[in-house]
């Protein structure tokens, strides 16, 4: 399996992360190989045990790890001891009715994550309150606040020292819009010329995680869309895969 870390969150003794590519799974076709993305035309089984392979890596069961059926919305979820049963995995249908964008979870042991296809993933971490976050960022998800109500909510819980690390996403280069974008996002973020428009998202996520108040944030600079090592939903014209960017707080069970 392709998996990176970045050093800014690798320093936190009590949490392991990994952003992770396609590759060291079982589905095949446009899902080859490592896709974990549920509803999306593969093989259940296949997904599954996609999702027991990267569980496994980081010494977890299939149970204890949680990616929500996401909408491109703004909706958090919050994982404590009181609702930790309702996330755990029993089945491919409950775990899609857990909808949203984010979760935030203080729980050792619960591997939370994230799919994307070249939408941003994001993974926090607050080393003093002892809590992480895992965010699914892509253009209508920021516009839609889920950054910011993330932020919130965490520093309702007491997190005053967030640090952020931004994994593989489509890079700027690659990422063509139409006009309309004008309306959508500052012209900061896009590069106008007479044949298209060019939209930076990384830069984009990165300038509301800073306007949030997060202390550090680290990127890794992977485009998605250029590298056959990773899933890309413009690349494969929509079908793909999608790879799993998580992070858990280390507990009995955790290498």
């Amino acid at each position: 399996m392709n998996v990176v870390r970045v050093d800014l969150l690798s320093g936190i003794g009590f949490i392991d992360h990994g952003f992770f590519g396609r590759t060291g799974g079982e589905s095949t076709g446009s899902f080859e190989s490592l896709n974990v993305g549920l509803n999306r035309g593969d093989n259940d089984e296949l997904v599954l045990r996609n999702r027991e392979k990267v569980a496994a890596y980081f010494g977890v069961d299939l149970q204890d790890l949680v990616i929500l059926n996401q909408k491109h919305g703004g909706d958090v979820h919050v994982i404590d001891n009181c609702n930790i049963e309702k996330y755990k995995f029993q089945n491919v249908e409950e775990a899609l009715d857990n909808e949203g964008d984010a979760i935030i979870t203080n729980q050792k042991g619960l591997l939370i994550g994230v799919n994307t296809a070249d939408c941003a993933p994001i993974l926090l971490c607050d080393k003093d309150a002892k809590y992480v976050a895992a965010i699914h960022a892509g253009w209508r998800g920021v516009v839609g606040k889920i950054i910011e109500n993330t932020i919130e909510k965490m520093r309702g819980l007491g997190c005053e020292n967030i640090v952020a690390a931004v994994g593989p996403c489509i890079q700027k280069k690659c990422f063509e819009v139409s006009h309309d974008f004008t309306d959508v996002v500052d012209e900061k973020y896009l590069s106008i010329s007479e044949w298209k428009i060019l939209f930076d998202m990384q830069l984009f996520v990165l300038d509301k995680l800073l306007q949030n108040g997060v202390g550090s944030v680290s990127k890794l600079d992977v485009d998605t869309f250029g590298n056959d090592s990773y899933f890309s939903y413009r690349r494969q014209a929509g079908k793909t895969g999608l790879q799993f960017s998580g992070i858990v707080i280390r507990g009995d069970k955790v290498l």
